[in-house]
């Protein structure tokens, strides 16, 4: 995996011996129907373009063409690189518009993974990777969610949660938006622990960002990865 970015070890250590969530962890601003808010579709990016490159870039050199990808939470873009092409790349999101026209996936379905927090579209151990672009931070059943990542995947898998700062504020859990962007990735690297089965559990700073006026702000941008641990 590349290495030219500032990674660190989310070890267990550094988590509660028993790790839990409380109700009001995962509780929005606006709990309407997602699938009613979703239900048009958005043809916009949610990061900037020196995040989107750096985010291809960064898949580029962790996903090989040979790879099985599920993209959950999926959009009509999976900031892969237009060369990448993948055999198999599954997509699972809200929108059916915005996934017919993501020319990366082979195969896609339409689910609210809030509502159904389960992937039983993928067979299990038929994965090499999982990817999340900028959607980690909606997910309310997380841990339900993360077990079927596991499940999904083959020995040895990959998982990774992208993200940046920036949100709907009022569909992200509350818990995020009081969080500092350290907070946040330890918080998702929290989620592997609690799901089970994982090792390898990262941070990678991919952007620092900055902030600024007269159009110096740029995005921040970091993953939270895990390998499926081999079964016994």
């Amino acid at each position: 995996m590349a290495s030219q970015y500032k990674i660190n070890s989310l070890s267990r250590s550094l988590y509660p011996t028993s790790i839990s969530y409380k109700p009001q962890d995962f509780r929005r601003q606006d709990e309407g129907s997602d699938s009613a808010w979703y239900s048009q579709p958005r043809f916009v990016q949610h990061i900037d373009e020196g995040a989107i490159a750096t985010l291809k870039s960064y898949y580029c050199s962790t996903i090989k063409p040979s790879h099985s990808v599920l993209d959950i939470c999926s959009s009509w873009v999976s900031h892969l690189p237009d060369s990448m092409k993948l055999q198999t790349m599954i997509g699972i999101g809200m929108n059916q518009q915005e996934l017919a026209r993501n020319g990366h996936l082979t195969k896609f379905f339409v689910k609210d993974l809030n509502t159904y927090p389960s992937l039983q579209e993928v067979p299990s151990e038929s994965v090499d990777v999982v990817i999340c672009n900028v959607s980690v931070d909606y997910l309310t059943q997380p841990i339900s969610i993360f077990k079927e990542m596991h499940r999904v995947l083959r020995d040895d898998g990959t998982a990774h949660m992208a993200f940046s700062n920036r949100c709907f504020p009022t569909k992200v859990i509350g818990k995020w938006m009081g969080m500092s962007d350290d907070e946040r990735r330890k918080w998702v690297g929290g989620y592997f622990w609690a799901s089970g089965g994982w090792k390898d559990v990262e941070e990678i700073i991919l952007k620092e960002g900055k902030g600024g006026f007269l159009g110096s702000y740029e995005d921040p941008l970091f993953v939270v990865r895990a390998r499926k641990a081999a079964s016994n």
